[in-house]
């Protein structure tokens, strides 16, 4: 790494940490499944609104180091807005449909297999 570029890495990291807490916090309210699946789908929403408003927001500023913090904040919020924002800035359009519809379900699929591989086998009397 440049040592110029590391205030934008800090803050990439500072943002991330405290958006990972806040995003804990969130989901720490309630210990029941709906609460888990309600709060995670609504800090994704919410985070990608917010991530989309302030990188608008600062679309063109000299800010390097607010736009970094702001990235890491909202990505370590959402456990979606880094996708988001790949899926919609991406300059090729049938990537960017590809992209935004193959994560999701590969990813679900590559979880269910990362379960049953690793699942303990059942011990059969």
């Amino acid at each position: 790494m440049r040592p110029d570029r590391l205030p934008v890495f800090a803050a990439t990291a500072l943002g991330g940490a405290v958006g990972a807490m806040v995003r804990f916090g969130v989901w720490q309210v309630r210990d029941t499944a709906r609460w888990s699946m309600l709060s995670t789908f609504a800090v994704n929403v919410v985070g990608c609104l917010l991530l989309g408003a302030a990188l608008g927001y600062l679309s063109g500023s000299r800010l390097p180091v607010v736009r970094a913090a702001v990235l890491g904040l909202a990505c370590g919020f959402t456990t979606f807005g880094f996708y988001a924002v790949h899926g919609v800035t991406y300059d090729a359009a049938w990537h960017s449909v590809m992209y935004i519809v193959a994560t999701p379900v590969l990813s679900v699929v590559a979880l269910a297999a990362g379960a049953l591989i690793t699942r303990p086998a059942v011990a059969r009397t």
